[in-house]
């Protein structure tokens, strides 16, 4: 019983990353792409635990309007003690059509490694409770 809860948990887990993996893959092919604004990059907790310092994770909150709504979004950037490396301002957002709160911010739609990443750690997840490793 525990083990089936967990293989169900991990199966799930890899399910989320395929699709916002291949969202954001997708987004960048058939992704409608207008204006918006960042609005608010905040800082968020301490220095990250790594072998490079000064690095630090920031929220980057955005806006645009999709078939006269205003529709709002966030990502997250790794960004240095003094920057996101990114500023506040005008930006272009990619979004699904039929679904404008499914979006991200231009630059990180398409295909990329990190999208790839995310994919392929979820097929991992998903292959891995389903068969045993031996």
């Amino acid at each position: 019983m525990k083990k089936t809860a967990i293989k169900l948990l991990l199966a799930a887990i890899g399910i989320a990353f395929i699709a916002y993996g291949t969202l954001s893959i997708m987004l960048g092919f058939v992704g409608v792409t207008t204006f918006g604004e960042i609005t608010v990059i905040r800082r968020e907790g301490g220095e990250r635990n790594e072998t490079h310092p000064n690095r630090y994770n920031y929220s980057v909150e955005y806006r645009f309007k999709a078939d006269g709504k205003m529709i709002y979004g966030n990502t997250k950037r790794v960004g240095n003690a003094y920057s996101a490396g990114i500023s506040k301002g005008k930006t272009t957002v990619k979004y699904l059509k039929a679904a404008p709160f499914i979006n991200v911010l231009a630059a990180e739609a398409g295909l990329s490694i990190g999208n790839l990443v995310i994919s392929g750690v979820g097929i991992l997840l998903v292959f891995s409770s389903i068969y045993r490793v031996r």
